[in-house]
Protein backbone atom coordinates (compact mmCIF):
# COMPACT_ATOMS: atom_id res chain seq x y z
CA UNK A 1 0.00 0.00 0.00
CA UNK A 2 1.35 3.27 -1.06
CA UNK A 3 -0.36 5.79 1.14
CA UNK A 4 0.46 9.85 0.64
CA UNK A 5 -0.19 12.44 3.18
CA UNK A 6 1.17 12.57 6.73
CA UNK A 7 0.81 10.86 9.86
CA UNK A 8 -1.15 12.76 12.77
CA UNK A 9 2.47 12.42 14.90
CA UNK A 10 4.35 14.33 11.85
CA UNK A 11 1.66 16.97 11.64
CA UNK A 12 2.09 17.72 15.37
CA UNK A 13 5.60 17.81 15.47
CA UNK A 14 5.43 20.56 12.14
CA UNK A 15 3.31 22.05 14.46
CA UNK A 16 5.24 22.14 17.61
CA UNK A 17 8.41 23.66 15.83
CA UNK A 18 6.72 26.39 14.09
CA UNK A 19 5.04 27.13 17.35
CA UNK A 20 8.65 27.39 19.14
CA UNK A 21 10.14 29.44 16.18
CA UNK A 22 7.40 31.54 16.57
CA UNK A 23 7.95 32.07 20.66
CA UNK A 24 11.56 32.56 19.59
CA UNK A 25 10.74 35.54 16.93
CA UNK A 26 8.29 37.32 18.52
CA UNK A 27 10.39 39.31 20.68
CA UNK A 28 12.51 40.40 18.15
CA UNK A 29 9.74 41.68 16.10
CA UNK A 30 8.93 43.93 18.94
CA UNK A 31 12.36 44.91 19.72
CA UNK A 32 12.76 45.87 15.44
CA UNK A 33 8.96 47.74 16.02
CA UNK A 34 10.58 49.67 18.99
CA UNK A 35 13.47 50.79 16.99
CA UNK A 36 11.93 52.23 14.34
CA UNK A 37 8.99 53.92 15.98
CA UNK A 38 12.31 55.59 17.84
CA UNK A 39 14.15 55.95 14.52
CA UNK A 40 10.69 57.69 12.94
CA UNK A 41 9.70 60.11 15.90
CA UNK A 42 13.59 61.05 16.01
CA UNK A 43 13.97 61.72 12.50
CA UNK A 44 9.97 63.64 12.88
CA UNK A 45 12.03 65.70 15.81
CA UNK A 46 14.80 66.80 13.32
CA UNK A 47 12.76 67.93 10.33
CA UNK A 48 10.18 69.72 12.48
CA UNK A 49 12.87 71.66 14.12
CA UNK A 50 14.41 72.21 10.61
CA UNK A 51 10.92 73.45 9.40
CA UNK A 52 10.97 76.26 12.08
CA UNK A 53 14.28 77.45 11.02
CA UNK A 54 13.42 77.78 7.88
CA UNK A 55 9.64 79.33 8.38
CA UNK A 56 11.80 81.67 10.80
CA UNK A 57 14.03 82.69 7.39
CA UNK A 58 10.94 82.59 5.33
CA UNK A 59 8.89 84.74 7.54
CA UNK A 60 11.80 86.74 8.91
CA UNK A 61 10.59 86.72 12.43
CA UNK A 62 11.08 84.17 15.36
CA UNK A 63 9.22 81.39 15.24
CA UNK A 64 8.94 78.97 18.51
CA UNK A 65 8.85 75.12 18.55
CA UNK A 66 6.83 74.26 22.07
CA UNK A 67 7.15 70.78 23.77
CA UNK A 68 4.11 69.83 26.21
CA UNK A 69 3.32 67.45 27.87
CA UNK A 70 0.00 65.72 28.00
CA UNK A 71 -2.31 66.03 31.57
CA UNK A 72 -3.46 63.04 31.74
CA UNK A 73 -0.96 60.86 29.97
CA UNK A 74 3.17 60.59 28.71
CA UNK A 75 2.65 61.50 25.72
CA UNK A 76 4.27 64.74 24.37
CA UNK A 77 3.38 67.39 21.65
CA UNK A 78 5.20 69.58 19.61
CA UNK A 79 4.05 72.93 18.34
CA UNK A 80 5.30 74.95 15.75
CA UNK A 81 4.62 79.13 16.33
CA UNK A 82 5.55 82.72 16.28
CA UNK A 83 3.87 82.90 20.19
CA UNK A 84 6.27 83.32 22.87
CA UNK A 85 3.61 81.01 24.92
CA UNK A 86 0.97 78.04 23.34
CA UNK A 87 -0.47 74.38 24.76
CA UNK A 88 -0.10 72.38 21.97
CA UNK A 89 -3.36 70.50 23.55
CA UNK A 90 -5.71 73.64 23.59
CA UNK A 91 -7.35 74.46 20.66
CA UNK A 92 -6.33 77.11 18.32
CA UNK A 93 -3.71 78.30 21.17
CA UNK A 94 -0.81 77.17 18.59
CA UNK A 95 -1.85 78.74 15.08
CA UNK A 96 1.39 79.66 12.92
CA UNK A 97 -0.51 82.40 10.63
CA UNK A 98 1.45 83.61 7.00
CA UNK A 99 3.81 86.48 6.79
CA UNK A 100 0.82 89.10 6.92
CA UNK A 101 -0.44 87.31 10.06
CA UNK A 102 -3.21 85.62 7.48
CA UNK A 103 -4.01 81.88 7.21
CA UNK A 104 -3.46 80.59 10.71
CA UNK A 105 -3.39 76.53 10.50
CA UNK A 106 -2.42 74.73 13.27
CA UNK A 107 1.36 73.13 13.14
CA UNK A 108 1.67 70.29 15.80
CA UNK A 109 2.72 66.72 15.61
CA UNK A 110 3.47 64.11 18.33
CA UNK A 111 6.28 64.30 20.15
CA UNK A 112 6.38 60.72 22.00
CA UNK A 113 3.33 58.70 22.36
CA UNK A 114 4.26 57.69 25.88
CA UNK A 115 3.76 53.98 24.36
CA UNK A 116 6.48 52.51 21.81
CA UNK A 117 8.85 56.17 22.54
CA UNK A 118 9.03 58.27 25.52
CA UNK A 119 10.98 60.99 27.37
CA UNK A 120 12.14 58.29 29.68
CA UNK A 121 12.56 61.16 33.22
CA UNK A 122 9.08 62.72 33.02
CA UNK A 123 8.35 64.56 36.29
CA UNK A 124 5.19 66.09 36.10
CA UNK A 125 5.18 69.19 32.98
CA UNK A 126 9.01 68.74 33.45
CA UNK A 127 11.35 65.83 32.28
CA UNK A 128 14.95 66.06 32.13
CA UNK A 129 15.17 64.97 28.50
CA UNK A 130 14.61 68.65 27.55
CA UNK A 131 17.27 70.89 27.92
CA UNK A 132 15.47 73.73 25.62
CA UNK A 133 14.76 76.88 28.13
CA UNK A 134 11.06 76.70 28.59
CA UNK A 135 10.59 73.45 26.76
CA UNK A 136 10.31 75.12 23.87
CA UNK A 137 13.37 75.82 20.89
CA UNK A 138 13.18 79.29 19.24
CA UNK A 139 14.53 80.68 15.94
CA UNK A 140 15.21 84.21 14.86
CA UNK A 141 15.81 84.79 11.04
CA UNK A 142 19.40 85.35 11.69
CA UNK A 143 22.05 82.86 11.21
CA UNK A 144 23.61 81.41 14.46
CA UNK A 145 20.22 82.74 16.71
CA UNK A 146 18.98 79.86 17.88
CA UNK A 147 18.72 79.06 21.56
CA UNK A 148 20.81 75.79 22.07
CA UNK A 149 19.26 72.51 23.84
CA UNK A 150 18.48 69.00 23.16
CA UNK A 151 15.69 66.18 23.42
CA UNK A 152 16.62 62.14 24.30
CA UNK A 153 13.71 60.11 23.12
CA UNK A 154 13.55 56.46 24.85
CA UNK A 155 12.02 53.38 23.25
CA UNK A 156 10.26 49.98 24.99
CA UNK A 157 13.93 48.55 24.86
CA UNK A 158 15.50 51.43 26.80
CA UNK A 159 17.05 52.10 23.53
CA UNK A 160 18.03 56.55 23.07
CA UNK A 161 18.11 58.76 20.61
CA UNK A 162 19.28 62.36 21.19
CA UNK A 163 18.35 65.36 18.72
CA UNK A 164 21.06 68.20 19.68
CA UNK A 165 20.37 72.32 18.75
CA UNK A 166 23.74 73.81 19.03
CA UNK A 167 24.20 77.66 18.06
CA UNK A 168 25.61 76.20 14.64
CA UNK A 169 24.20 72.82 13.70
CA UNK A 170 20.92 70.26 14.46
CA UNK A 171 21.90 66.56 14.63
CA UNK A 172 21.21 63.34 16.08
CA UNK A 173 23.18 61.31 17.73
CA UNK A 174 23.09 58.17 20.16
CA UNK A 175 23.61 57.54 23.79
CA UNK A 176 26.12 54.83 24.62
CA UNK A 177 26.96 53.96 21.68
CA UNK A 178 26.87 54.10 17.97
CA UNK A 179 23.43 52.72 16.96
CA UNK A 180 20.92 52.92 14.07
CA UNK A 181 23.60 54.51 11.85
CA UNK A 182 23.53 57.44 14.26
CA UNK A 183 27.02 58.32 15.72
CA UNK A 184 27.79 58.40 19.15
CA UNK A 185 27.56 61.52 21.29
CA UNK A 186 30.37 62.92 22.02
Amino acid sequence: MDHKGFTLIELLITILILSILLVIGIPSYHRLFSQQALIQQTEKLYQFLRLANSESIKQNQKMYVHFCKSHSSNQWKMALTKQANCDCYTINSCLLTDINNENGRAVIDVLADGKQVTLASSKGSQTDDITFAGDQASYAPIRFSVNSGSIILTDLNGSQLKVIQSTTRLKICSLGSSKFGYPKCQ
